[in-house]
């Protein structure tokens, strides 16, 4: 069994993606590095690395979004003949066993219920929080749970999982690439399950707002959040509650931009772009239609 190692890359930091091109060391693994940089010094230095570290380096020629570079990662791993694929960012860091953890824990899965299903490791904030949010407990498994809400960073998933479930709705280009995902294979009958022995160092963005525990990215990531989620209120395969939940913090966020973020009126500019071009039915990169 080979498994691919796919990491998306964006204007990032080599000395933190040398660390996890390190981090799993384990006979039958191989990186693929899907780089969106848009510098052409830091997709040098990344390309260098890869090649210093046996990774198969992928140049996206740009930033494509998130979603067209892991297909591309995934589907170059399969064709490289990986029967696994494990997604990873530039900013998380694997313990040193967690892909051990994760296909051990699949395999006893298997062993009680005869399904292979999606596994995804713990994702742990700097700060030692945890960052995954899960349901039930399985009582036949020891610190396994009901997973539903992905964070595609440090999920494993086999071949033939990608093959009934097909790959990330690329059009998304960001914002709820990997929640999609994860909804669409549990309305097709794939499992999905956490594994809290398997951890995942995340390392949040730099922008956070201790008032209100939130974080912020750059102001373009409003554009993407309001249009995708809206998109996301159509399909009758995402949940009911993550829909009212997301209403919710859509009709608040522009109050909570004007009293707590910074560069407001460019914050909120892209947050109504996004609800427009909804409402017009556009998908792909802000770039397309400016």
């Amino acid at each position: 069994m080979l498994t691919g190692i796919v990491i998306v890359t964006y204007n990032s930091n080599v000395d933190r993606l040398k660390l996890i091109l390190n981090s799993l060391v384990e006979d039958g693994i191989k990186y693929f590095v899907s780089d969106n940089s848009t510098s052409i010094d830091k997709k040098e230095a990344i390309h260098q690395l890869c090649s210093d570290c046996d990774a198969q380096f992928i140049d996206m020629k740009g930033n494509v979004g998130i979603a067209k570079a892991q297909n591309a990662g995934i589907q170059s791993a399969i064709d490289f003949g990986c029967d696994d694929l494990l997604l990873l960012d530039d900013d998380s860091l694997p313990a040193s066993n967690m892909l051990v953890e994760l296909i051990k824990t699949r395999s006893l899965y298997f062993d009680i219920y005869g399904k292979l299903p999606v596994i995804c490791a713990d994702a742990i904030a700097e700060d030692g929080r945890c960052l995954s949010q899960v349901g039930k407990k399985l009582l036949e498994l020891e610190d396994v749970y009901v997973y539903r809400d992905i964070i595609s960073s440090g999920t494993l998933v086999s071949k033939e999982i990608f093959e009934v479930v097909g790959l990330h709705e690329e059009r998304l280009f960001i914002d709820c690439v990997d929640y999609e995902w994860g909804w669409r294979a549990a309305n097709l009958g794939v499992d999905i399950i956490l594994c809290k022995q398997a951890v995942l160092n995340h390392r949040l963005g730099s922008g956070r707002v201790k008032a209100i525990n939130a974080g912020y990215g750059s102001p373009v990531r409003h554009y993407y959040q309001y249009r995708n989620i809206l998109y996301m209120m159509g399909r009758n395969y995402v949940p009911s509650t993550w829909k009212l939940s997301q209403l919710i913090k859509l009709i608040v966020k522009p109050v909570v931009i004007v009293i707590f973020f910074d560069k407001k009126n460019l914050r909120l500019k892209y947050a109504l772009k996004g609800f427009l071009d909804f409402i017009k039915k556009r998908y792909g990169s802000i770039d397309y239609h400016k």
